[in-house]
C-alpha cells in the first residue's frame, strides 16, 4: 500500500505537510483518468503511481483503460505522429470514424459522478462528447508545438470542449487554442518505485550477467520505446563513432512494447536489422523478461545514458538516469531541454558526432560523469519527483473544484 508518509526522508517532512495540506480542500473529491493502455510508455508509468498516491491522501482517484481493435491503435498512432508535426499524416473519413465510434463505444467506462475527468493524449480524446457533469481536462503528453493541421483541425474542436487543456511545456501550447484555460505540469518519477529504487551492487551486478553484457566494459544506453522519434537507429550509429576509439564499449537498447503503439514491432526489427549481429549491442525488450527491476540495474550501470529523440514531449527515462547518478548525453527535443541542464547534469548535442564526442568525455573522464550525475539527481529530486506531480494535481483539483 502506497503511502504519503514513505516520500518524508527523500524530500523532507515539510514537504509531505504541504502535499497533505493542499489533499484536506479537496479530500474525498472522485477522480477518474483514462488512457489507453496499462502497461507501457510513461503515461502509464504515471498513472501507475500518481493514482495509488492520491488516494492515500484522501482523493477517490480512479484509472480506466480504453479498449479498441489494433486497426484502432494504428489509426491513433497516426494521430500521435500527426501531432508530433509528421506532415505525410492524412487521415480519410473511414479513420475518422473508427476513431470516433471506438471512442463512442467506450463510454460506458466514464464515472459521471467524477468531479474531476482527466483524459490523457488523443486516443480517447473524444469522450468529451459524453460529458455530462464535473471539471473535464485534457493531458497531453506529446509535442503539439507544431503539429501537421490538417490533423490538428480535426481534433481541436474536441479540446475546446474541455474545462482545461494541460501540456508538460508552454511551447507545446497550439495557436488556436487562445481564450481556454492552459495548464503546464512536468511529468514525473517515483523514486521508491521499482524502475527507481536503490539497488545494491550484487543484484546490478546478476541482471547484467543474466543478459550476456559485462560488467567490467564500459556500457552506453537509452532506454525508450522502438518508435521512430525516439531515433534507435541513432544510438547504434554513436555507439560505432565512440566504438572506434573505444573498442571495448558496450552498446544496450531497451524498450517496451504497448497496446497503444501499432508501430513498436516494426521499429524493432528494423533496429536489430540496422544492429546487424553486432554482439557488443544487446537490443532487449520486455518480451526478453525485462521489466521495471532490469531496467533500473541497466540505467545504474551506465557510464552515460543516450537520449536522441527527433521529438520528444518530455523523456521520463532521462529522469530515471538522472536519478540514478547518470549523466545524460540527449538532443535538444522538448522535455529533455528541461532535465539536462547543458554541461551540468549531461550534455546537450545538435549531432550524433557531437553526442559520439560527449559520450567519449564521459567515459574516459569518470570523475566528471560522477560530477555532473550528482548535480542531475539533485534536479530530478527538486523538480520531477512523483511528490511534486501529486502536488500539481492536487493545485489543478483545488483550481476546478476546490472547496
Amino acid at each position: 500500500m502506497v503511502n504519503i508518509e514513505d516520500y518524508a526522508p527523500i524530500v523532507g517532512k515539510g514537504e509531505i505537510e504541504s502535499i497533505k495540506e493542499l489533499a484536506e480542500h479537496v479530500k474525498g473529491a472522485k477522480v477518474l483518468h483514462i488512457n489507453a493502455t496499462k502497461f507501457g510508455g510513461g503515461v502509464a508509468e504515471i498513472l501507475n503511481r500518481v493514482v495509488p498516491l492520491a488516494i492515500s491522501v484522501g482523493l477517490k482517484a480512479e484509472w480506466k483503460t480504453i479498449h479498441g481493435e489494433k486497426d484502432f491503435f494504428l489509426v491513433t498512432k497516426k494521430i500521435h505522429n500527426a501531432l508530433q508535426g509528421d506532415e505525410s499524416v492524412f487521415l480519410d473519413e473511414g479513420m475518422m470514424r473508427l476513431y470516433l465510434e471506438t471512442n463512442m463505444r467506450n463510454a460506458p467506462i466514464i464515472s459521471h459522478d467524477a468531479e474531476v475527468v482527466v483524459i490523457h493524449d488523443p486516443q480517447p480524446l473524444p469522450l468529451i462528447e459524453n460529458k455530462k457533469g464535473g471539471k473535464w481536462v485534457w493531458r497531453c503528453h506529446i509535442d503539439t508545438s507544431s503539429p501537421n493541421m490538417r490533423v490538428w483541425s480535426r481534433l481541436s474542436a474536441y479540446v475546446r470542449m474541455y474545462d482545461a487543456a494541460m501540456f508538460s511545456l508552454e511551447k507545446y501550447i497550439p495557436k488556436d487554442l487562445y481564450g481556454m484555460r492552459v495548464l503546464i505540469d512536468y511529468p514525473t518519477i517515483d523514486p521508491l518505485a521499482a524502475k527507481n529504487m536503490q539497488l545494491s551492487p550484487t543484484e546490478i551486478q546478476k541482471v547484467l550477467e543474466r543478459y550476456g553484457v559485462d560488467p567490467e566494459r564500459p556500457i552506453v544506453g537509452q532506454i525508450a520505446r522502438f518508435d521512430p522519434w525516439k531515433n534507435p537507429t541513432g544510438a547504434i550509429d554513436v555507439f560505432r563513432m565512440v566504438k572506434n576509439s573505444l573498442d571495448d564499449l558496450q552498446l544496450l537498447l531497451v524498450g517496451s512494447f504497448a497496446l497503444d503503439d501499432a508501430e513498436g514491432e516494426e521499429w524493432y526489427n528494423k533496429t536489430v536489422k540496422y544492429a546487424g549481429g553486432d554482439k557488443d549491442i544487446h537490443i532487449l525488450t520486455n518480451l526478453d523478461g525485462v521489466m521495471d527491476k532490469e531496467v533500473n540495474a541497466f540505467q545504474r550501470s551506465f557510464n552515460a545514458a543516450l537520449q536522441l529523440s527527433t521529438r520528444e514531449g518530455f523523456g521520463l527515462t532521462v529522469a530515471e538516469a538522472l536519478w540514478k547518478g547518470v549523466p545524460v548525453v540527449g538532443t535538444k527535443a522538448g522535455g529533455i531541454t528541461l532535465q539536462v541542464i547543458d554541461g551540468v547534469t549531461g550534455y546537450l548535442v545538435d549531432s550524433l558526432e557531437e553526442a559520439a564526442e560527449r559520450v567519449k568525455i564521459l567515459i574516459k573522464k569518470p570523475w566528471l560523469a560522477r560530477e555532473l550525475g550528482y548535480a542531475g539527481r539533485q534536479h530530478v529530486k527538486l523538480n520531477f519527483l512523483v511528490t511534486k506531480g501529486l502536488k500539481n494535481y492536487l493545485r489543478m483539483h483545488i483550481d476546478l473544484v476546490g472547496k
